[in-house]
This record gives structure tokens, sequence and C-alpha cells, in this order.
């Protein structure tokens, strides 16, 4: 296995010369964490899974998570979602676009997303990235004053109340008065401290983030605004153009990302063709409890 850094990214790293199909085991799955850890973006190359492979593949990672938009889970696979523009309920330019704005997965749920991974099933000839921010190296270059005034912040999150560049889309929509009850408000730190690493990040300051607890509703959301604005500057960002077959694995206590808007694909042609499987989990890498035992 092979994991070499992007070059000229502001993170991510790609690995080869691993078959996640035909050889799987705790060793691999340390390197890849531990790989993980360190460019907080993974690209696995070149890999062949079905979907029950893919999940197992993921409950490595942590315990699966399924959305709270039930109504866009995978039949059979609530864990899973299709995210593209190649289904019927892709049309809706808001769900096909649902995800092309900076945020953070489960943000907005009192036990966050650690890691979500997209495998790309199929692959657009233009278009469909995945932008993703280095928020460790976005909250190392703030000045001191600026450290110190955000240390100990805690961040009010609900879905989709963050406040929206031009050209973001809103956050794909809650459809039923059940889905807006299952997230309720709640808090996370805005100074990150990753559990496995130590290292801080800025946490979260898209979709969900809207207000700052025992601080003024104006300034608070201004104080956020900056700090998106300062997590999401070129240095800081990594685009991602997928290949069929690629993995992206990212920790999300560690990095924000963003979808590329898409359009509707031309009939009959292949390569305008999107789509992902994606997987979040909570918790950790088995394989540190598996190795250590």
């Amino acid at each position: 296995m092979e994991v070499k850094p992007i070059a000229d990214a502001a993170l991510g790293a790609e690995v080869r010369g691993v078959e996640l199909s035909r050889h799987f085991e705790a060793k691999i799955m340390k390197g890849l964490a531990d790989a993980l850890y360190e460019h907080r973006v993974l690209i696995i190359k070149d890999q062949k899974l079905d979907k029950d492979a893919y999940l197992d593949f993921g409950r490595w990672w942590g315990t699966p998570i399924p959305h709270v938009l039930d109504h866009m889970r995978m039949p059979g696979y609530p864990e899973l979602l299709a995210v593209g523009n190649t289904e019927e309920k892709d049309k809706n330019i808001e769900i096909r676009n649902g995800a092309a704005l900076w945020h953070t997965d489960q943000s907005y749920e009192q036990i966050p997303a650690s890691a979500t991974m997209l495998y790309s099933i199929l692959a657009p000839r233009v278009g469909g990235e995945t932008c993703f921010a280095n928020m460790v190296a976005a909250y190392d270059a703030l000045d001191k004053d600026t450290k110190a005034e955000i240390e100990n912040l805690e961040v009010a999150h609900l879905y989709g109340a963050g406040k929206l560049l031009d050209l973001e889309f809103a956050a794909n929509p809650l459809k039923t008065g059940d889905q807006v009850e299952r997230v309720p408000a709640c808090h996370h730190p805005l100074v990150m401290r990753h559990p496995i690493t130590g290292r801080k990040a800025l946490y979260a300051t898209g979709q969900s983030a809207f207000g700052i607890k025992e601080m003024e509703e104006s300034r608070a959301v201004e104080l956020l605004w900056r700090l998106k604005m300062h997590a999401i500057q070129d240095q800081f960002v990594y685009a991602h153009k997928y290949s069929v077959g690629d993995i992206a694995i990212f920790d999300t206590l560690s990095t924000m990302h963003s979808g590329t808007q898409i359009d509707i694909p031309d009939p009959g042609v292949e390569d305008t063709k999107r789509l992902l499987w994606r997987i979040s989990v909570r918790g950790y890498p088995r394989v540190y409890e598996y190795l250590a035992a």
C-alpha cells in the first residue's frame, strides 16, 4: 500500500496498491487510519466494491449513521445515500445540489459524524468535484488574539440555519415534522480538539452554525461568517476531481467540505453522470481497539 500526499494540495493523500474487495486486514486498516489522521482526506484509488462490501468497509471506521433525510436513504441500505444526478429525485435542483454548500456532516446532531466516505460509481468528465477545507491549518493561521477570543466558545447548530454565500445552495430540505423533531438545536465547541491527534481545528462554521452561546446574535453571526470565509480561502482548500473507483474518506472533525453544482446529465451521455455512495460514521476506527486487544 502506497500513501502519497497530493501534490501542491492543502490537505489529502492518494492511496494505491490496495484492493479492498480482495485483501483487507487489520494492518491495512491501521495504515489507512493513521494516514487519514495525518492527511485529513484520503483518496483510495481503483476500488470495486458492491454495497455490502462498501458498508462492511464503512463499519471499520465507526458506526454508520442513517441520515435524518430518511426519504433519501438507499433502499435496503439505510446507512447509505446516493448522491448525484442520476435518479428521479435528482431532477429537483435543490436535491441534486443539496450538498453544494460548505458544511460538516451531522454537525447539527448532538453526536456528530467523525468520518465520511464517498465512493465514486459514476464520474462526469466536467464538474462534480468535492472541495475540502483544512480546518486545522485554518485554525493554525489565526492570529493570537483571535485564538484567545474563540478558545472556549460554544456554537449553536441547527440543520440549514447557517448563513450562505450567494452561490451556495440551501441544505437538502427536511421534508417532515418528524425529521425536524429529530434534529433539534445543539451546541459544539468552535475550537475542536481532535480526540485521536490532539490537534485543534475550527469546527463546522458552515451550514448549521447560527449562533454562539452567551453572545449577542449579530456579533455571533459576524464572527462565524468571518471564520467561515477565512477557512475557505484557496490556501486551505483542495478540490477533488473524481475518477470511477475512488473512495474519498475525510475526517469530519478536521475538515469542512462542499460539493460543486452539477446539472442534469445529457440523455445518453455517460460521462455527464455523477453518482457517489455516501456513508458517515460516528466513533473511531475499530482497528485501534482490535490491535490493543
